[in-house]
């Protein structure tokens, strides 16, 4: 994600956020955001394992709801779901301080305490965040790393930031459980269920349905190929077929005499025939 306090044409061009790009066109779009806007605070976050899913409308009010409020508030932002090739951060870093003589500042997100200098040189705020968790205590892990990212953007000195936010792949499986332990909080359902993400976001990023992450076993074992709504369909089609054939059954069971479609002939009819 690109995000930046004030309108950066070449950023804002591209406003309709892609499903897919390249590492190298994101990169091109960030030092342009730098290179165009003079930032009082530029804000370069690394969230490993982030998934598009976690922005979902189910999932972000709870789990990342400054992050969303940001990103809605934000007078340029770009948001991609999936980037191929890695992003080289350092290559950003050094184009910030080469470009506004910036003041890096390295945050520990492992740490509760952190320091801003205050000075009038502009800020690189360097936050790391650990790589989250793909069990029940992800919506958690998000929460608290929105939370720690919050209390950062609280206490910038200046109203103008730019915040450039990027993640990697997941590194286990992301497979979805349906019974999972809840969170401790009890704020957020667990980001791994799929059923929560079948609804694109409207309001927010973009999000895709996660893949299915299993590779192993035979191809019965890693698909559902019945659900229950199929199961009822094939159901209700036997009855409607049973009804349907009672039905032609009946009709053609009707009987009908040659004598029927005879002309009825009355006492007058017959004496007339005679004459």
């Amino acid at each position: 994600m690109l995000l930046s306090s004030k309108k950066v044409s070449a950023v804002h061009d591209h406003l309709s956020s892609a499903s897919i790009t390249s590492s190298e066109h994101f990169h091109d779009l960030a030092r342009k955001l730098v290179s165009e806007f003079q930032a009082g605070t530029y804000i370069v976050v690394s969230q490993p394992g982030l998934h598009a899913s976690d922005f979902s409308a189910t999932t972000a009010e709870s789990t990342t709801p400054h992050l969303r409020k940001l990103y809605q508030q934000a007078e340029t932002a770009y948001a991609v779901r999936n980037a191929h090739g890695a992003f080289n951060m350092e290559t950003l870093q050094k184009h910030i301080v080469d470009t506004w003589g910036a003041e890096t500042v390295v945050i520990d997100a492992a740490s509760d305490a952190f320091t801003i200098p205050s000075s009038e040189k502009p800020k690189l705020v360097r936050v790391d965040f650990p790589v989250l968790p793909v069990d029940y205590t992800r919506a958690s892990a998000l929460a608290d790393n929105d939370a720690f990212l919050y209390s950062i953007m609280s206490l910038l000195p200046s109203d103008d930031f730019a915040v450039i936010y990027t993640s990697t792949p997941i590194s286990r499986p992301f497979i979805a459980k349906r019974n999972a332990v809840p969170d401790v909080a009890g704020d957020a359902p667990s980001p791994t269920n799929s059923s929560d993400y079948s609804n694109p976001i409207s309001t927010l990023f973009p999000t895709v349905i996660p893949a299915a992450a299993r590779t192993d076993g035979s191809i019965f074992t890693r698909y559902q190929f019945f659900t229950p709504g199929m199961f009822m369909a094939i159901i209700a089609s036997m009855i409607l077929i049973v009804i349907l054939g009672v039905g032609l059954n009946a009709i053609s069971s009707i009987k009908i005499s040659y004598d029927a479609f005879e002309k009825e002939m009355g006492p007058q009819t017959i004496q007339a025939v005679k004459k």
